[in-house]
């Protein structure tokens, strides 16, 4: 029997799903809130996406306005809150939350599921609240102190599940534990809907850029938002310069964010003056599909550990994805279609994949 209950779900009209999902995450996710919806059509189901930190670092007000264009563009879902960026910003979003009288909220957090436990409770202090949680600290002997504000506590067990699974069963069986969801495995993957403005748009795009050039496509994204997820200016250079090697006619996409474009049109142009004219590089400009967009249009992709691995998988684009060991059930499916490279050696980082491996792979699948 789940957390909550089919007749809560019954009586239930404004349910807040709070959790501070990267892209990677809500790709996945979606698939299960949406079918979460499908069952309970009554429902008001919003999304809370402010991590707690009030700051005004770029990359995570950039992502959540990503996050909130997406979820605008998804039917299932009626409204989204976004990263703060200060205290005064979050109580005014808290008071606006707070009108929605929420009958249930379900919390999704790793290390700030204490914050998002109280953050529930001073949105809708008559709520329903179940906080799922990565760990319980103190072995959970204070569980019912730290997580006062919380109706029930949910852990998952990943011993139930299979050791090769993926990121969806995680998924899959928490919104089954709590709220009863039900879904068949072979509609776990994700799919993604691009409307054709933002297809027209990149066709555009790679013809300014590469002029009637023809060749393969392909996508290179070599940086995250942690430096243990990178690969170096030096080895994406040296990949670029092997690709055009054996493929001439290639037009390489240099896929980058706004904060790193100027730098990377840098290293383009004092890095690959003679090859220039088949790079160029690329940024999501005003909309979220751009990107998927992008990787639709490519012929393969190649990037380190970020959420464009997950897109490739979900568009059915060619995928050579770059990843640490850790969390193996984050990595896309092996299959013809992609290939995951791990970092095995030296400190397990990105950067410890070599570049000639990275190229190997490249030839084997093109």
């Amino acid at each position: 029997m789940s957390i909550i209950s089919q007749e809560q779900l019954n009586h239930c009209q404004r349910l807040l799903f709070m959790s501070p999902v990267a892209l990677g995450d809500f790709l996945y996710l979606k698939t299960f809130l949406i079918a979460l919806k499908q069952q309970n059509p009554h429902i008001e189901l919003d999304i809370w996406l402010d991590d707690n930190r009030c700051n005004t670092d770029a990359w995570r007000l950039s992502r959540s306005k990503i996050l909130q264009q997406w979820i605008e563009a998804e039917p299932a879902f009626n409204r989204s809150f976004g990263c703060t960026d200060s205290v005064a910003h979050q109580t005014t979003q808290i008071a606006q939350a707070k009108q929605y009288q929420y009958d249930v909220i379900i919390c999704h957090s790793g290390s700030k599921s204490q914050q998002f436990s109280a953050l529930a409770r001073q949105i809708s202090p008559n709520a329903l609240i179940v906080s799922s949680i990565a760990k319980a600290p103190f072995k959970g002997l204070l569980n019912k102190i730290i997580f006062r504000h919380s109706d029930n506590l949910y852990q998952l067990d990943a011993n139930r599940l299979a050791q090769d699974h993926h990121i969806t069963d995680r998924f899959y069986t928490i919104l089954h534990d709590i709220a009863g969801l039900t879904l068949s495995k072979p509609d776990f993957m994700p799919a993604l809907r691009i409307d054709e403005t933002y297809c027209s748009n990149t066709q555009q795009w790679l013809i300014k850029a590469f002029g009637q050039q023809s060749g393969k496509i392909i996508l290179i994204n070599y940086l995250s938002t942690n430096t243990k997820r990178d690969w170096s200016e030096e080895q994406v250079i040296e990949l670029i310069e092997l690709i055009l090697q054996h493929r001439p006619d290639g037009r390489v996409v240099l896929n980058v964010t706004k904060e790193q474009y100027s730098r990377a049109c840098e290293l383009v142009a004092s890095s690959l003056a003679a090859q220039q004219s088949n790079v160029a590089v690329f940024t999501v400009q005003d909309h979220f599909f751009e990107l998927p967009a992008m990787i639709a249009a490519a012929d393969l992709v190649i990037t380190v550990e970020t959420a464009i691995m997950h897109f490739a998988t979900a568009a059915h684009t060619p995928l050579i994805a770059l990843m640490r060991a850790k969390k193996p059930y984050w990595a896309p499916p092996t299959s013809d279609m992609a290939q995951v490279l791990y970092a095995s050696e030296g400190k397990g980082y990105v950067s410890d994949i070599s570049v000639k491996n990275v190229y190997e792979t490249y030839i084997s699948m093109i």
